[in-house]
């Protein structure tokens, strides 16, 4: 029997990495004969970088940045393709977990997701993949652009690094100076949301409570991204503040968009593709999923949803912490591991509970 084992995290409890570890040595218990594959998984978001590393054994270099209120960090870059492709999780640097308790968009800079990227392009990477998911910041990327060697100044001609709460402030942008930097590298991002820069749907509005903002703050810093975009717009002939995505992590998508020249990508499409899914699903016998809340929305993006757009004719099993009881084609089984435990109880137990329900479930169906 051959199993692909590709599950993302149960958020809070359990790493996709860790599930790969229990499963795989739950079922050899039950199976000593399967032929066991584990891919552990991510959208683009929180853990997407540990993802890949195990997967796909790729080489995890670190270096000092700082985190998005200036406090110094030690961060990792993954390296593929014998180091011409680049992999950096944004949340490493700009993540709200580093400053919890501190969260402020209008203070916060990407500067240190730039720090990445142009060390990045120290190393010879000519792809750089950026995964935007679990950002602190609102600044429209300028802090990134900053560290890359991009210049900002006020009216008064003086050169500084904005953040969300001085937007407003540039009146003058210069981005000569950061093109060198980048040695022709190519920038994609990976997310999941389809948010323009500014408006009711922008990243201030939507985005802006969960990270601090009330709404005044969040009036504040949605006047700052027009106020870019505007800017940007009178140096590009396309109105990027409009695309899908640009909003995302604060406006790192539009930075991208404007500013690098990049493009915007599924997260989970990209990472199967990283992953080669299509060519680890072929004759296989059950695919093993999983994800912490399973609902019918999981089916139609993100992991599962991936997962189950290539897995063709093969059977997914999907282990959740809970489920809304749906069930989509393709799905075999959905299997909930702490049924009937309260959230604290269900967190607490998670690899316990993984365990004996993958044991439970491959007992009795093989």
């Amino acid at each position: 029997m051959k199993i692909l084992i590709a599950p993302d995290s149960f958020k809070g409890s359990l790493s996709a990495v860790r599930f790969c570890e229990i499963a795989e040595k739950t079922i050899k218990e039950i199976i000593p004969d399967a032929q066991i594959d584990c891919m552990p998984v991510a959208d683009g978001g929180e853990g997407t970088l540990d993802c890949l590393k195990t997967a796909l054994n790729c080489q995890i270099m670190k270096c000092f940045v700082q985190n998005s209120l200036y406090e110094e960090e030690v961060c990792s870059v993954g390296f593929i393709d014998k180091g011409k492709t680049a992999i950096i999780e944004a949340a490493q640097s700009n993540g709200l977990p580093q400053i919890k308790g501190r969260e402020n968009p209008e203070l916060t800079s990407t500067y240190g997701v730039g720090q990445l990227a142009g060390f990045a392009c120290d190393m010879g990477a000519k792809k750089i993949i950026l995964t935007l998911g679990g950002s602190s910041t609102n600044d429209c990327g300028l802090g990134f652009m900053a560290a890359l060697g991009g210049c900002f100044y006020n009216k008064d001609g003086v050169s500084f690094v904005p953040t969300g709460g001085t937007l407003k402030d540039v009146a003058e942008i210069d981005l000569s100076m950061m093109y060198p930097r980048l040695q022709g590298a190519r920038f994609e991002a990976l997310c999941d949301v389809d948010n323009p820069l500014y408006g009711e749907n922008g990243c201030s509005a939507v985005f802006g409570p969960q990270k601090g903002a009330d709404p005044e703050m969040v009036k504040r810093l949605d006047e700052g991204c027009r106020h870019i975009a505007d800017l940007f717009n009178k140096m590009r002939t396309t109105d990027f503040a409009l695309e899908k995505g640009a909003g995302a992590a604060g406006g790192l998508g539009f930075c991208v968009l404007a500013g690098m020249n990049g493009q915007l990508k599924s997260g989970i499409d990209t990472i199967l593709s990283i992953c080669d899914f299509e060519s680890r699903v072929k004759g296989c016998d059950l695919i093993i999923t999983g994800e912490g809340s399973f609902d019918k929305q999981s089916a139609m993006g993100k992991t599962i949803g991936g997962i189950l757009k290539g897995a063709g004719k093969v059977p997914v099993t999907v282990f959740c912490g809970k489920s809304d009881g749906s069930k989509a084609c393709g799905i075999k089984d959905v299997v909930e591991i702490s049924k009937g435990q309260e959230l604290e109880e269900a967190i607490k137990n998670a690899e316990v509970n993984l365990e004996k329900a993958i044991r439970e479930y491959f007992t009795n169906k093989f």
